[in-house]
Parts: structure tokens; C-alpha cells; sequence
């Protein structure tokens, strides 16, 4: 009856120990199959980021180049360290003050461009000069280029040197063919001060 009892105990504990060793198999199994689709799922999750910001990003756009504005006579603006208004202009064979004068060659004209500028700079400085300064031309029918002219006329701005804050009323010479001086096609002029461009229309 004993021997009886002890092979019971035996069965039952041989079937208690497998029990066990399946029900810890299969939580390892059963971690080890989470593990794996939580792996699966960080990837998937990985790869569809990757994705959506590879859709997201959009190229990195230049910044645009400011738009050149056309003014007319009379208009205010700024032109680099400048506040430029273009007062008025006119044709003449010649130009003078009390001790000097100037005239244009033959077949030719001056262009006198009369402006009010203010140095908004920190440094006095001239609104044009012969090295430096506001570059200038007159454009005549889209492609005909003339500069400006130097001369020792009180009040040409090339010889004027303008403190900060102060400002002048001087003009700027151009010599031009008779035929722009006429004509009444486009003449417009283009001023730049170093990254700082405008138009002026002046018919």
C-alpha cells in the first residue's frame, strides 16, 4: 500500500514538474513571439517615419532677389544708406554757375538730373564720385547706356560731400546724343548702390 502511495506521489509530481516546464516554456515562448512583433513594429514604425519625412521635406527655397520697383519724378526712396528723390530733370546744351561753365560736344546735350538725397549713413560720403558711390546710367530705348559726367559746377553731387543725416540739393550730369534728347521712345534710369537697385522713369 505504501509502495502504492509512493508511485502516485511520484506520477504526480513527474506531471506537476512537466506542467511547469511547459507553462515556463511558454512564457518564454510567448515573450520571446511579443518581442519579436514589438521589434517588427518599432522597425515598420522606423521605416514609416523615415518615409513621411522624406515626403515631408520639401527642397530648402532661395530667397528670393528683391523685386526692382520703377519710381517717377518727384518719388521718394532709399537706395542703399540714401534717401533719394529725383526732383526733376532737363535737356540743355550747357551748364554753369558763377565761375564755371560747361557745354556739350557737338550733336550732343546734357542730361541734368536735379536731386534733393539724404546721408542716412554714419560717415559723411558723395551721393556719386568718380571712384565709389551710387553707380548711375541713363538707358535709352532698353539698350543704349550712358554715365554720368564730372564737372566743376557748384552743386554737381560728385564733388559734394554729404554728412550723416544732412542733406543736399545738387545734380547729375549725362551727356546724351541730340536724338535722346528729342525722341520721345524710353529713357529711363538705373542706380545701384551696392546690393540696392531702383528705376526711374523718366518717359
Amino acid at each position: 500500500m505504501r509502495k502504492a502511495s509512493l508511485g502516485i506521489l511520484l506520477v504526480a509530481l513527474l506531471l506537476l514538474v512537466t506542467a511547469c516546464g511547459d507553462a515556463a516554456s511558454t512564457s518564454t515562448g510567448t515573450q520571446n513571439a511579443n518581442a519579436a512583433v514589438k521589434d517588427q513594429g518599432t522597425e515598420a514604425n522606423a521605416n514609416k517615419e523615415q518615409t513621411g519625412e522624406a515626403v515631408a521635406e520639401e527642397p530648402a527655397k532661395e530667397p528670393e532677389a528683391p523685386k526692382e520697383v520703377a519710381y517717377k519724378t518727384g518719388d521718394k526712396f532709399k537706395l542703399g544708406d540714401w534717401e533719394v528723390v529725383l526732383d526733376s530733370f532737363e535737356f540743355n546744351k550747357k551748364i554753369s554757375d558763377e565761375y564755371f561753365s560747361s557745354s556739350a560736344d557737338e550733336g550732343n546735350k546734357f542730361l541734368i538730373l536735379n536731386y534733393t538725397v539724404t546721408n542716412e549713413g554714419t560717415e559723411a560720403d558723395n551721393f556719386t564720385s568718380m571712384i565709389g558711390g551710387v553707380d548711375m546710367k541713363a538707358v535709352f530705348q532698353d539698350k543704349y547706356e550712358y554715365k554720368y559726367t564730372i564737372t566743376m559746377i557748384d552743386k554737381d553731387l560728385s564733388n559734394e560731400s554729404i554728412k550723416p543725416l544732412s542733406s543736399k540739393t545738387g545734380f547729375v550730369v549725362m551727356e546724351v546724343p541730340d536724338t535722346v534728347a528729342t525722341s520721345e521712345d524710353s529713357l529711363i534710369l538705373k542706380l545701384e548702390d551696392d546690393k540696392d537697385k531702383a528705376t526711374i522713369n523718366l518717359r
